[in-house]
């Protein structure tokens, strides 16, 4: 009965494919696969996605052949879903486009100060936040160091400290926050 697929007109050939007639699908791919791709690529002007849309259409009707109801002919259906996916694909790709051209507007529209103004307060927080854990006194030696911008002789007085010792806490801070900050640092810029 197989060798006879060839004489069937398209819907014989898909009722026998329905009823599990794997050569009838053949013939059903072998009939209309070459035209539905000369369809797909008048309209993608792609090689590679006209194939893909082809390969969809035929696996969609190998997966749900035995469940359609198809109204009018195999070969209209067959072009409809063809047409249906480029038209799918096109929408897809033209929204993908879309979002590319915006993301690219605004980049190009961001003024790189901003960029810079947000960096650096992403930064200033990180370090505040990178002080207040510090040891109670380190903190207290850096912070008068950094923001009071006292000199080490004038911390030493203020908390009656050596200079050495205020020296060696700031030093220390430094390095602390340094290590911590690398990884943060890297990852801004």
């Amino acid at each position: 009965m197989s060798g006879q697929v060839s004489e069937w007109d398209d819907n014989q050939l898909f009722r026998e494919f329905q009823h599990g007639d794997t050569a009838a699908y053949g013939e059903i791919y072998r009939r209309f696969s070459a035209v539905l791709y000369q369809h797909a690529y008048r309209m993608l002007e792609n090689d590679a996605d006209a194939q893909d849309v082809v390969q969809e259409v035929f696996a969609n009707l190998w997966t749900k052949g035995a469940a359609l109801r198809i109204n009018g002919s195999l070969g209209a259906y067959l072009y409809i879903s063809t047409r249906n996916r480029v038209l799918n694909l096109i929408s897809s790709q033209r929204s993908y486009q879309h979002h590319l051209d915006s993301l690219r507007q605004f980049i190009s529209e961001t003024d790189t100060s901003t960029i810079e103004q947000l960096n650096e307060k992403e930064l200033i927080s990180c370090i505040e936040k990178e002080v207040s854990l510090l040891p109670a006194k380190m903190r207290e030696v850096f912070e008068l160091s950094r923001k009071a911008t006292l000199s080490h002789r004038e911390i030493a007085e203020h908390l009656d400290l050596s200079p050495d010792t205020v020296k060696k806490q700031v030093s220390n801070a430094v390095r602390i926050l340094k290590h911590k900050l690398v990884h943060f640092i890297f990852m801004l810029f």
